[in-house]
């Protein structure tokens, strides 16, 4: 019998979900949802055969898609949640739901690349040994104990994906600055970030920085600019102000 599995809020990481499941798994059948066109009466019918159903709408819409589908609710369902900031409690609350996941994920998993942590709630061994096994299907992963774990993933790989493109955008801008051309900039920036990626995995970064940056040199020069700037306080800055709005999102 094929999993039958709800994704509300088909967006871009409602639709990344789905197309990471269809790579790994053919018995699985996703029906996805957008939130702002609803045909109540398919939702409904679909919502109440679910195996599993993923809420991926925006926080700020959980009351009003939980309360949408909380009636529906069938009681083997495994409902999972990857909106930032809305606790299992709050889940709970909202949905009268007790099977709950609640999942952070990244936008990596569209390219087979994704990290997600994750915690559980409500589930007997036998519904936690099938979430497991979906949740492999959708990225890598780990489970976590603390909730508030999530917050702090959440500012680190749930948002990570932007400050990188961040750091490629402004490469690019530079490069365009020196008088290289878009494409140029682009596929100079590109192949950098990938290999540098790539390269992450033969050591620890702070020797890997000292491999590409001899003494004297003008990558020397580059990151003594970044040091002054204090490039470390600012990205730690910028990840504590993602984690405190996790928190308070959480909190109401």
């Amino acid at each position: 019998m094929k999993t039958q599995v709800v994704i509300i809020g088909f967006g871009t990481m409602g639709k990344a979900i789905a197309k990471a499941i269809a790579k790994k798994d053919r018995q699985i059948v996703i029906f996805g949802i957008d939130k702002d066109k609803p045909n109540m009466k398919k939702i409904i019918q679909k919502v109440s055969e679910a195996d599993f159903i993923i809420l991926s709408v925006k926080p700020q819409d959980a009351k009003e898609v939980i309360m949408g589908i909380k009636n529906y609710l069938n009681k083997k369902t495994i409902l999972i949640s990857i909106m930032a900031g809305v606790s299992i409690k709050e889940l709970i609350r909202l949905s009268g739901h007790r099977k709950i996941v609640r999942m952070m994920p990244n936008l990596g998993l569209s390219v087979g690349q994704g990290i997600a942590v994750w915690k559980q709630t409500g589930l007997s061994s036998l519904e936690f040994k099938k979430a497991k096994n979906f949740i492999n299907k959708i990225s890598d992963n780990f489970e976590i104990k603390n909730e508030d774990t999530i917050n702090k993933v959440t500012a680190i790989s749930g948002s990570g994906p932007a400050y990188f493109f961040l750091l490629a955008d402004s490469l690019v801008k530079a490069s365009s600055k020196l008088g290289l051309n878009k494409n140029e900039s682009r596929k100079l920036v590109e192949k950098t970030l990938l290999s540098s990626a790539l390269l992450g995995n033969q050591g620890d970064y702070a020797s890997l920085i000292k491999k590409v940056a001899s003494k004297g040199g003008t990558t020397e020069s580059a990151l003594k600019v970044f040091q002054k700037e204090n490039f470390s306080g600012i990205i730690l800055k910028a990840v504590v102000a993602a984690y405190k709005r996790a928190q308070e999102l959480s909190n109401g």
